[in-house]
């Protein structure tokens, strides 16, 4: 896990009173690549000046 992310994570958790278990950092640091990974691709994507039309199906995982 990246240190940065690492102690920023700690600090919330610290912050809401709470002590991580362990293994639970690396779990975390799972969804937050696999999160950072979606917005990076998210971002890339050069749309000119198409509007956006989100859809949500809660079908999708």
């Amino acid at each position: 896990m990246d240190k940065l992310i690492e102690a920023s994570l700690k600090a919330v958790l610290a912050r809401e009173g709470l002590q991580p278990k362990a293994g639970d950092l690396e779990q975390f640091s799972e969804i937050i690549e696999l999160y950072a990974g979606n917005l990076k691709q998210l971002h890339s994507v050069d749309l000119g000046s198409e509007e956006l039309g989100p859809v949500f199906r809660p079908e999708w995982k």
